[in-house]
């Protein structure tokens, strides 16, 4: 039974060559993931070991026992993960078979179902786990069958496992400090396994967070201030998950700045018209936002306000939409209200979209897009409003000036912006353009090849469906109103 036994390993193996689609071979590594990560949990809070003394024989299969002693001690028993793989790799590999032959069929499902109940029957007859590990095992396996054909994506497996992972690996240390340390060694392990449980719950929330279906824009998760600051709230459930997305920016800028030394200011405003331009950036730091800023405004690096030769032409003004995307990160709208007040007559408004970091856009509904391009539009139109109003002021008060001028005297700069500036900004400002009637069906891609070469947005990502909903959204509104 050593030898069925060992065939384990082999099978996990060759399981990934056997599938044969992308959905298959997702859906096998979803169910081994989960059944590892479990287990290993398990085997933390409860270390059993075999309670048998296992007599090797003096024959010529001692060999085979002094092997399996040798590679699996008889530790962490219960669930026998042997068991497990056999049953979630059997359900797996059920289909892969594609042959129109019922008879080869029939035989390749006979000797996998033979395949897998040895290796489940050797558990025991190699008296490496009780009867007990083996129906732990098969109450894991059915477990993660279920879970996994309710997990959404990849994305909520990966941080499960990270929460896993970053638990074991804290408590554990924790473990072999206290045992190092002379002093106070209880409160050292104490300490680490706090530490560990809430790295766990920590991410598991945000697992949970990317299982939702259609997430709604609220502020469930990722709580912010007006200013676009993650509130106190925020930072007690996620701390671990902030600090990595902070670490990630401050990494990304010095990166930008080091290795894109002859592109000073690479992310040029496009113009959608004459009073609004539009970017997609990172988010920014404290120290680079005045530079940005008149850039992006001015197009130079000069806090100057470009003068204007005619004496009774009105002053221009401008004013910001900073649209925050990073649920994960504060956003630059506060430090960037600050460099904006060395500029005369410049407002800045902070919008928030929380997206969670690869959630495929089509994750959000696409009234939420509405809403926020809806805003976008009401602040851009209370801005030419209020210019108007002034004109028409100064118009009274005898100072006349032309139309051109008017539409001229108040620009927007909408700025769009995540925590590395690939993917949610580009993906969420191209939605925009769209909706704008800026950009179409036919012309998005180049467009971004163009402006943004450096984006990170695959067909998954940015699917066509939703570019196509998007660009069509206002021609059908306006056909079917009355």
């Amino acid at each position: 039974m050593i030898v069925p036994y060992s065939w384990s390993l082999v099978l996990f193996v060759i399981s990934f060559f056997l599938v044969r689609t992308s959905t298959q071979l997702s859906l096998l590594s979803y169910r081994l993931i989960l059944a590892t990560i479990f287990a290993c949990l398990i085997f933390y809070f409860y270390p059993a070991r075999f309670s048998f003394n296992r007599s090797i024989p003096d024959d010529w299969t001692q060999f085979g026992y002094q092997f399996l002693q040798l590679v699996d001690k008889p530790f962490n028993q219960l669930p026998s993960l042997h068991v497990s793989y056999a049953m979630l790799l059997g359900l797996s590999l059920w289909d892969v078979l594609a042959s129109k032959k019922r008879w080869v069929l029939m035989l390749y499902r006979l000797l996998l179902t033979g395949i897998c109940t040895l290796i489940a029957l050797s558990t025991v007859l190699t008296y490496q786990h009780h009867l007990l590990d083996m129906f732990g095992g098969a109450v894991l396996a059915v477990t993660v069958l279920i879970l996994s054909n309710r997990i959404r994506n990849a994305l909520v497996i990966k941080h499960l496992t990270l929460g896993v992972i970053g638990f074991l690996l804290i408590a554990i240390a924790g473990f072999y400090f206290a045992n190092m340390s002379m002093i106070a060694s209880e409160s050292i392990e104490t300490l680490a396994i706090i530490i560990a449980a809430y790295w766990l719950i920590s991410f598991t929330m945000l697992a949970c967070a990317y299982q939702q279906v259609k997430q709604m824009r609220d502020t469930r998760w990722f709580q912010k201030s007006s200013s676009g600051r993650l509130t106190v709230y925020t930072w007690m459930k996620f701390a671990p998950i902030i600090i990595i997305y902070n670490g990630m920016s401050l990494l990304g800028q010095w990166y930008f700045k080091v290795f894109s030394k002859s592109q000073k200011y690479p992310l040029t405003p496009y113009a959608i018209n004459d009073k609004v331009k539009v970017v997609a950036s990172a988010r920014l730091m404290q120290t680079d936002l005045s530079s940005y800023l008149t850039y992006w405004l001015f197009g130079s690096s000069s806090l100057e306000l470009p003068s204007s030769p005619e004496s009774n032409r009105p002053a221009v003004r401008y004013q910001i939409i900073v649209v925050d995307l990073a649920a994960e990160i504060s956003s630059h709208a506060h430090n960037l209200e600050i460099a904006a007040n060395g500029i005369m007559n410049t407002t800045v408004h902070c919008l928030y979209l929380p997206l969670l970091d690869l959630q495929p856009l089509n994750d959000v509904l696409l009234q939420d897009y509405i809403d926020l391009f809806q805003q976008i539009e009401a602040l851009i139109q209370s801005a030419e409003t209020q210019a108007i109003t002034a004109n028409n002021e100064s118009w009274v008060e005898g100072n006349q000036v032309e139309d051109n001028q008017i539409k001229d005297s108040f620009i927007t700069l909408i700025n769009f912006h995540c925590v590395m500036g690939l993917s949610r900004s580009i993906g969420v400002q191209v939605l925009y353009l769209l909706y704008c009637g800026t950009l179409t069906v036919y012309n998005y891609q180049s467009w971004i090849e163009l402006h943004y070469p450096h984006a990170h947005l695959k067909d998954a990502y940015l699917p066509q469906s939703l570019v196509g909903v998007m660009a069509n959204y206002k021609s059908v509104t306006y056909s079917t109103a009355p």
